[in-house]
Formats: structure tokens, sequence, C-alpha cells
């Protein structure tokens, strides 16, 4: 089954409000095997949303429709869908009376124009908002819900457990697996995989996040055991450059092998003044191992507060493999990251060009430094480094330096 969805409000087109609705609605249409065919976000004209609405039912079996639904005047949606079905629009009494008694326990002042909220095209069934006052209505393989996300949340889990049963569909739940990999372009990842992928019915794409690359493999889920052996395959291709799946992030899985293994950890940092440790911060129960984390931008303090010797500045430079590692050598825990670069846009050299970042690692008396040349103004650079960091340090307590 394939689904299309609309979303209404010329705030979505404008930028003034962005859409989270048809990302909830995904995750739960999957549940149920039904495929988003095309998701359009129109103005709030009449116009607009039919539009919207002959090309959906052409190519969709069912429409979900998101905004529209309130009671000022340029909520519409009710009446384009009534208009293209060509019904009348009706006040259902008992939606009345349960949004009067809503404003009674809400002591909230009634006004002539609510009643829009429980008008619907003649036939529509209503969906029960718990939340809010206006119910989502369903009529003829479309069904309209409000536009606050609160009260999608409540009513759309609802509705598909009700449309499911009507339709006795037979659900093959759409089966998603994200690879998680840092450190690898979109394109080298196509080169790599893509032929992997010649088995009907099984998708791919590369979702880019500022925590890496998602390689999301979907199929159905009487497909699970081609989507899970194609994962292999990737693995055995690319394995050193995916850190996890799923819902994993880089500072998670680092607090959590730190735990299991029983290690303390601290930072020194240059270049990315602090965000190394606030990604560590960032993760609740890092306290249990997280010790400190220095900030020694100056020479003086990489002196000062590391035991980094001057000689060693004054021959190398801050920005080189010595200092890395003599900054990581400094720190008193079992486990440390150093982190020394050049950010920009200034401070470049042909020889140590922006861009430029060492990072020092030690796990117990095994130290390490890599280097990377990383691209992008001063700030995404910064923000590079910092995931750099830790994508080596996981790599290396996982003993795959």
């Amino acid at each position: 089954m394939k689904a299309s969805i609309i979303l209404v409000g010329t705030e979505l087109l404008s930028g003034g409000t962005v859409d989270t609705n048809s990302i909830f609605m995904a995750e739960e249409l999957n549940k149920y095997g039904i495929e988003i065919k095309y998701k359009l976000t129109v103005k709030d004209t009449i116009e607009d949303i039919m539009i919207a609405l002959e090309f959906a039912r052409k190519n969709s079996d069912l429409i979900i429709t998101s905004g529209g639904l309130g009671p000022t005047i340029d909520d519409i949606t009710k009446d384009a869908v009534a208009k293209f079905l060509g019904k009348r629009i009706i006040v259902d009494e008992e939606d009345f009376k349960v949004m009067k008694q809503k404003f009674d326990e809400r002591k909230l002042k009634y006004t002539p124009n609510n009643i829009k909220q429980v008008e619907k095209p003649e036939g529509a069934v209503s969906i029960e908002n718990q939340v809010g006052m206006c119910p989502a209505v369903y009529v003829d393989d479309i069904v309209s819900f409000p536009g606050v996300p609160s009260e999608v949340y409540d009513m759309f889990p609802r509705f598909l457990k009700w449309y499911a049963e009507e339709k006795k569909l037979l659900i093959d739940e759409i089966y998603i697996k994200d690879l998680l990999v840092y450190g690898l372009g979109e394109s080298y990842l196509d080169q790599q995989i893509s032929e992997l992928f010649t088995e009907e019915g099984i998708d791919y794409e590369f979702l880019v996040k500022d925590f890496g690359i998602i390689i999301r493999l979907q199929g159905k889920n009487s497909n699970k055991n081609i989507v899970e052996k194609i994962s292999e395959k990737i693995y055995n291709i690319i394995g050193d450059n995916i850190f996890g799946e799923g819902n994993d992030r880089l500072e998670n899985l680092v607090i959590t092998k730190l735990k299991e293994k029983k290690l303390s950890l601290s930072v020194a940092e240059s270049c990315t003044g602090g965000l190394l440790a606030g990604k560590i911060v960032s993760v609740s129960g890092a306290s249990e191992v997280f010790k400190e984390g220095l900030v020694t931008y100056s020479n003086e303090a990489k002196m000062e507060k590391l035991g980094v010797k001057e000689e060693t500045l004054k021959k190398y430079g801050a920005v080189s493999e010595e200092t890395a590692l003599e900054m990581v050598k400094g720190l008193k825990t079992d486990v440390g990251v150093s982190v020394t670069g050049i950010a920009g846009p200034l401070g470049g050299t042909k020889e140590k060009p922006v861009g430029l970042v060492y990072f020092g690692l030690k796990v117990k008396d095994n130290f390490k430094v890599e280097k990377r040349i990383l691209v992008g103004p001063r700030n995404k650079i910064r923000e590079r480094a910092t995931l750099q960091g830790l994508f080596y340090l996981n790599k290396m307590l996982k003993g795959n330096a």
C-alpha cells in the first residue's frame, strides 16, 4: 500500500515553521508496511490543496493531510477535501459536545468561529483528539489531521490501528537498518557498495548527518534476512569506518566502553576549544568516567598544564605530531585525547594548511597520534575535529586502532 502526505501551510513554505509531522508519520507508517510515495507542501488555498489531492489520488492509496483544521479563516483543508469529493460540510453534533466540554473543563472562552474545528465532510469518521480540540477526520481514503505535532502524535497511531483493521491489511512491516559511518564520503561509499543492491524490493540511501553518514537499508520485514546479509557484506568492505547502528552515537559508545572497562578519561583541547569535552558531558552518566577537560589554547597553557616542552613547541610548533603526543601524555587518566590544529581562516601555511589537525590518543600505556586535514569554515572544522577525535578513541577502545 502506498500513501501520500500533504502538508498544508504557507508558513511551511516560507520557513516560518519546520515540518516534523511527516517524519513521525513515516515512522508509524513503516510499522504497517505502508510506503510513502510522495510528500507535498502547499499554501493555504483551496486551489492548491485540491491540485495536491488530485495528484495524490492518482498516485497513492491513502492520502494524509496535516494542517489547516483550526478555527481561523485560513484553516480550509476540510473545505478543500469536501469540495474535492463533492460532499457537503456538516457540523458533527457529538464532536461539538465534546469540544464544548473541553472548553468548560479548561476554563477557556468559546467563540463562534471555534465551530470550524468540528466541521467535516459529510460521511467522515472522526478520530478523537485527546490533546487538543479538533478531531482528525477520515473519508474516502483521505484523512486530515491538525498541524500541531502533539495532536498528530496522539491521533495518528490510533488512526492507523483503526485503518488497518478496517482495510484488513496484511501487515508486512517495513524493516530499516541504519549503519553509521564516519570518515568516508558519499561518492566513495556509493562506489564501494552500490553493486550489493541487486535484490528486488531492497533499497538503500545515504543520509548525511552532523555525526557522520547513515547508510540506510530498507525492505519489507519478510525480506529482513536479505537486508542482514547485505549488511554483513558492507561490514566486510568498510567495517573499519562503521562505528555503530541505529541510534548509536560516538560519544555514547565511548562512555559505554569506558564504563565497561572501568577506565577514566580526560581531554586536552586547543583548536576545538572545549567542544570535545562538551560532547562527552552531554552523555548522561559521563561523570562516572570523565575526570576533566583542559582547554590549553596558548603555548604557555600547554607547557604549564600538560608539561609540553618548550623546545618541542619551538622546533615543531603547536600544531604537530610531537606536540599532540606530549599533550596527551600530560593527561593523568587511563585514557586521554588531545587535539591541536589550525581551524582558520587565518594561520595556515603551505606546510601546515588550514584544517590540519593532530589527535593524540592514549589507552593506558598505548599511545598513538593521528593526522587529518579537515575542510570547511572555522566552526565546521572544529566540529569535525571533535567527532574525529571521538571516532579515533572509539576505535582504539575497541582494540582496532
